[in-house]
């Protein structure tokens, strides 16, 4: 007799009715005289780990009152100890708790006792002999449970309206995100825990299956008239939130990269909206076909499935070979200009792609390393786009580094290791934009060789396994080594633990003695606070030879608060940091060279890479502030944004203006910086007006001097 998960929290418990108690001892056929102690903790033990799921599962359609699903699946296991226990993860499903059975290769295991930890979302499962430690074995489990529309429960149903008939068509679809799998069927729900899976989908005729892999076999179902079996071939080794589930009677578009080993796509939605999938369906082989140039590493994959549904909880998901978009984020069409709606498509869809990569080729140890897979897959959303609308790339990097910056500001700073779950999502969010900014700092302070080296071999030696930061590092600092024209004493893991262990940033003050120039940092948030980081300085002196080289000409380091740079500086030239603004740290530089970059930026602002334009008016209004600059320092240097034509600067004025000096959240302010962008000639007179206002006539602005 079966029994619901989510309404027993254990079946032995002390103060459980003793007839409650016989009724289970005979419902599940258990004999046992021993009290088992509850498993309590928040992973799962070491003691067996999975290889292979075979997963049969039927989904309903038919009836709109009655969706539903069951099916069974056997686990492969492997025991690394001895031990008759068997703890993985089941939470709000139905179990057939008496045709649980475990197999051996010499024997049947009898189930002596069931457990559920509610809280933890545990199942286990004692029995009279113990696993042997080097053997396998084949655990089987019947589940099942009716279907809703709610995400939580990882395997639900969506529907649209036939436009014809008015009729409800319903569909299933899977979104596995962290620790939802386990409220769709049984198993070890750990992402560091990778296996096999063998899927076979049963489902009416007239639908069809979609899951990570092809569909290999369509068989008849002998024991429900109508109903197919779709046997899907076995997919590599992947966690199981990576698993995808999707029953549905879409129409499709095919298309397919043109790279060394083709992957052919199917953009599938309902069949009125197939039209409106054409932008999708072009972008994606093409963006896929980049990375894998760029990154040289092969994907286990010849198909990718994007399926595009009404009313999808996230904007997306990806998992291995089948990627879910949001319909109302997704489709536009391929022709016609580069819109708004279409460029935030193409972002998703890049981020999607380097996701096939970074999170489902080599995969994470555990959900608090996050951020390094989501801190890859940003910086190689935007090289992705950047490809196919030159310019976009540095214009997202930069937006990313700038919405960290303000997040930072707001909660006196993180660190890339916080507690798992996060705080909220915003945070999360923002997480991932500082872990972006801070790849592309690691690509620049290493150079492009070197990087791409540690990062094809560690994604050549981690593919479909699990990753780690320690281990990135590790294969970073190899990759440096490696170099035989210049000999580096750096420590990769000593410099980036700065980044990623500190709450907060640097900032880098420049102070002129003579020719000579000390470089002194402190807390960008707080200078009471005694951080110090490993900064990568780099740094352009007035009419030298431009250069593209973006490696540091000198450090500061954690262990010294202040550096003088070797190179002297004349009185009447000014030096500018962080090159293309690609450190994560900002600049305040001393009152001459403020007024020399100043009257730069007025005469002739193009002289000076439009990032690092960007940037000085970001740090600005920063500056300004916190009271480390004068009103009228701040004013001499943005003066010169009347004439700016670039986009990241005046995004960084008007977010400077509306988040800065108006107080509007950080994401307003870049909605309303985006939309001015859109607006074209509104920039003009926006920028004329807060001129007007803020600047020349506000004499209570005007007068805010700070001692310098």
């Amino acid at each position: 007799m079966p029994i619901w998960l989510s309404s027993i929290n254990e079946v032995y418990k002390k103060d459980i009715t003793l007839l409650r108690i016989l009724v289970i001892l005979i419902v599940f056929q258990v004999a046992s005289s021993v009290k088992v102690p509850l498993y309590n903790e928040s992973r799962l033990p070491t003691t067996i780990t999975p290889f292979h799921y075979d997963i049969r599962l039927i989904t309903y359609l038919d009836s709109p009152s009655n969706l539903r699903y069951h099916g069974s699946v056997n686990i492969s296991l492997h025991a690394q100890k001895n031990t008759n226990q068997l703890v993985l993860h089941v939470a709000n499903i139905f179990v057939e708790a008496q045709k649980i059975r475990l197999h051996g290769e010499a024997s049947d295991y009898q189930l002596m006792n069931v457990m559920f930890n509610k809280d933890r979302a545990n199942m286990v499962l004692t029995f009279d002999k113990s696993l042997r430690m080097g053997k396998s074995y084949i655990l089987t489990i019947a589940f099942g449970r009716s279907m809703s529309k709610e995400k939580k429960d990882g395997y639900f149903v969506l529907h649209y309206v036939n436009a014809r008939t008015s009729e409800k068509i319903w569909y299933s679809v899977s979104h596995f995100d962290r620790n939802l799998i386990r409220n769709t069927m049984p198993s070890f729900d750990e992402p560091a825990l990778r296996a096999t899976f063998n899927v076979t989908m049963g489902h009416h005729r007239r639908f069809q299956s979609y899951s990570n892999m092809n569909v290999r076999a369509v068989l008849p179902n002998h024991e429900l008239q109508d109903y197919v079996w779709s046997v899907h071939e076995v997919t590599p080794l992947m966690p199981t939130h990576l698993l995808a589930l999707s029953v549905n009677n879409f129409t499709c578009r095919f298309t397919q990269a043109a790279s060394a080993y083709p992957v052919r796509f199917r953009t599938c939605s309902k069949s009125a909206d197939v039209r409106e999938t054409s932008f999708a369906a072009e972008v994606a082989p093409q963006l896929l076909t980049f990375l894998d140039e760029l990154l040289q590493v092969r994907l286990p994959l010849d198909k990718i499935d994007q399926l595009v549904v009404d009313n999808f909880p996230s904007s997306a998901v990806e998992q291995l070979g089948l990627v879910v978009y949001r319909s109302k984020e997704i489709l536009k069409r391929e022709d016609g200009p580069m819109s708004r709606a279409k460029m935030q498509a193409l972002l998703l869809i890049a981020h999607e792609m380097a996701h096939m990569w970074f999170g489902n080729l080599m995969g994470i140890d555990w959900w608090s390393d996050l951020w390094l897979k989501e801190g890859l897959t940003g910086y190689f959303e935007a090289l992705a786009v950047d490809h196919l609308q030159p310019g976009m790339g540095r214009r997202l990097l930069l937006r990313h580094r700038e919405m960290a910056f303000m997040y930072e500001s707001q909660v006196a700073g993180m660190s890339l290791v916080p507690l798992f779950p996060p705080a909220s999502p915003e945070s999360e969010e923002h997480l991932y934009q500082k872990a972006t900014s801070l790849m592309g700092m690691v690509n620049g302070f290493l150079g492009n060789a070197t990087f791409y080296d540690g990062l094809q071999r560690h994604l050549w030696q981690n593919s479909f396994a699990s990753s780690t930061p320690d281990l990135f590092w590790r294969s970073l600092q190899l990759a440096s080594e490696r170099e035989s024209f210049e000999t580096k004493n750096w420590n990769v893991k000593g410099i980036m633990d700065t980044w990623i262990m500190q709450k907060g940033y640097p900032l880098v003050t420049v102070i002129r003695k003579g020719s000579k120039v000390v470089l002194v940092q402190s807390h960008a948030l707080n200078g009471s606070r005694t951080e110090l980081w490993w900064i990568p300085l780099t740094y352009f002196i007035q009419n030298e030879a431009s250069s593209r080289d973006l490696r540091p000409r000198a450090w500061l380091s954690a262990q010294n608060q202040s550096v003088q740079l070797e190179e002297d500086v004349p009185q009447d030239h000014w030096i500018l940091l962080n090159l293309r603004a690609v450190g994560y740290y900002r600049v305040n530089y001393d009152e001459l060279t403020w007024q020399l970059l100043a009257t730069t930026l007025f005469d002739d602002f193009r002289s000076i890479h439009v990032l690092n334009r960007a940037q000085i008016v970001s740090d600005i209004f920063f500056l300004w502030n916190h009271e480390l600059i004068s009103w009228s320092t701040a004013l001499n240097v943005l003066k010169y944004i009347v004439d700016e034509d670039e986009y990241e600067p005046l995004m960084a004025f008007v977010v400077g203006v509306t988040h800065g000096i108006w107080g509007v959240s950080p994401e307003s302010s870049f909605n309303i910086a985006k939309w001015l962008g859109i607006a074209g000639r509104w920039y003009a007179e926006f920028i004329s007006y807060t001129f007007d206002k803020f600047v020349l006539k506000d004499v209570n602005l005007n007068s805010l001097d700070y001692p310098d």
